[in-house]
């Protein structure tokens, strides 16, 4: 294995610290772990299309390397939550003294938490200063976590405080350390330019795999869903920031009633398992818990729990709308992606109004004849229900919401997306000498300890208060 990984040593090779499923029968295998692997799974074969991709993958307690397939190697180099096996990423990578390009997929909990999170900066503090080009692929900006408390478990307004204190320094320091940041969103951006220099931050939509869509007769029939029902999907992991027991709660009083004028039945599906992330932690096993017994409570509802990678274009298939009922916007969406991927009609809570300031959505609201206000729903039942009426009964309206999605996936298409993501990775530029970065992490420093300590003060204070 040393030969083929030395044979990966080029210049124009890119290395990939991120979460990666196991190759299975020659591809590279179902969708099982986490969100992380997901996305890498889909992207990394385009990037592999004009150059060998070295994946520093999670270790799975598995096979530790893999035959190269499609010009991607896999080499399971850290595990999550070990401290030492992310510190060591520092000196696996550096023995490709060659390759330059680093490419980080990050969300908060993919290592395992905050120390694995400030043992990464670490490391990626000393790439760079080795001259290595880290590209910093942020899947999450957060700076309010009394809006996601559900999904984490922090409800103490000062914990709450210290943790949205943490964050920015985190975004701080990761500026520091990294020569691009990319972001799904411009909100993304919004957020994160108080904290990084706005020309390190690019917005690079979350890619679309256009997927064959099966007949909406044949996958009702494949799935066991009524032919004559009108069928709302909401799809991915159980969450706590996705509102799904907010929807429940707005449909309950639908069940055996007509939505519409037309009579047709509403049948809601809620398509997905467990947050691998948060599996084992009790507070969430107990809401997971909660939202499995409430869907159970309806005749209208259907439960699916973890739905296999074979699945996901059938429940996709035989909808009629898309809802992502969100409650706080904290990343871009992988089921949003896969509805554009499937055309087909969406709408979204008022909490992700904020993906409109992404170009290429108001450009596509222009291209379907819709406003804003049609896609978007306000958190409250009376205007859920309006929107899915409207799309029960105005064909035209529900036409437009699929032609939105249609036109959105263009733009996004999944090969236009990558070709951009290959020109920041290989992006030419001066080498930034050792003397000339240090003195960047110094001055830089001194402005984050600066800020840090004018926070600490005023949390201090608010405290005491």
């Amino acid at each position: 294995m040393k030969n083929i990984l030395k044979a990966y040593n080029q210049k124009d090779t890119l290395l990939v610290i991120t979460s990666y499923p196991n190759p299975v029968n020659g591809k590279y295998g179902k969708r099982d772990f986490n969100a992380i692997g997901e996305h890498s799974e889909r992207r990394l074969p385009y990037l592999a299309k004009n150059r060998k991709v070295l994946v520093a993958a999670e270790d799975l307690g598995t096979t530790k390397y893999f035959e190269p397939q499609n010009n991607i190697a896999i080499a399971r180099t850290w595990k999550k939550g070990d401290l030492l096996s992310i510190l060591k990423l520092a000196k696996f990578i550096l023995q490709f003294d060659k390759i330059k390009s680093v490419l980080v997929q990050f969300e908060f909990n993919v290592l395992g938490g905050i120390k694995a999170n400030l043992i990464l900066l670490m490391v990626l503090m000393l790439l760079k200063l080795r001259g290595k080009r880290v590209t910093f692929e942020m899947h999450q900006v957060l700076t309010d976590i009394g809006s996601v408390k559900r999904h984490i478990n922090i409800n103490n307004p000062i914990m709450q405080q210290i943790y949205n204190l943490g964050l920015k320094i985190f975004y701080l320091v990761t500026g520091l350390v990294t020569d691009k940041i990319i972001v799904f969103e411009e909100e993304m951006k919004l957020r994160l330019k108080k904290y990084v220099p706005a020309s390190k931050i690019e917005v690079l939509c979350l890619s679309v795999d256009k997927q064959k869509v099966i007949a909406i007769k044949e996958a009702r029939a494949q799935l066991g869903v009524k032919q004559d029902e009108f069928v709302l999907l909401v799809f991915g992991f159980i969450n706590g920031y996705k509102g799904i027991d907010w929807i429940l709660n707005a449909l309950k009083g639908m069940e055996g009633l007509p939505a519409g004028r037309q009579g047709k039945k509403v049948r809601l599906i809620i398509a997905g398992g467990k947050n691998p992330y948060l599996i084992n932690k009790p507070f969430y096993q107990k809401f997971y818990n909660s939202i499995v017994a409430q869907t159970q409570k309806y005749a209208h509802v259907t439960y699916t729990d973890f739905v296999p990678e074979d699945k996901v274009s059938l429940y996709y298939s035989a909808c009629d709308l898309v809802v992502m009922p969100y409650i706080a916007f904290m990343s871009a969406s992988g089921p949003f992606s896969r509805a554009l991927a499937h055309e087909k009609p969406i709408i979204i809570s008022e909490k992700l109004a904020d993906y409109a300031k992404t170009a290429d959505f108001v450009q596509s609201f222009n291209s379907a004849g819709l406003k804003k206000e049609d896609v978007v729903f306000e958190l409250n039942k009376r205007s859920l229900l309006s929107h899915i009426e409207k799309a029960q009964t105005n064909p035209a309206y529900l036409k437009g919401l699929g032609e939105f999605s249609k036109a959105l996936a263009k733009a996004r298409n999944i090969e236009n997306v990558s070709r951009s993501l290959d020109n920041i990775l290989f992006e030419k530029q001066t080498i930034t000498t050792q003397r000339s970065l240090l003195f960047e992490l110094v001055e830089n420093g001194n402005s984050v300890m600066h800020n840090f300590s004018m926070r600490a003060i005023a949390l201090t204070r608010r405290i005491n208060a």
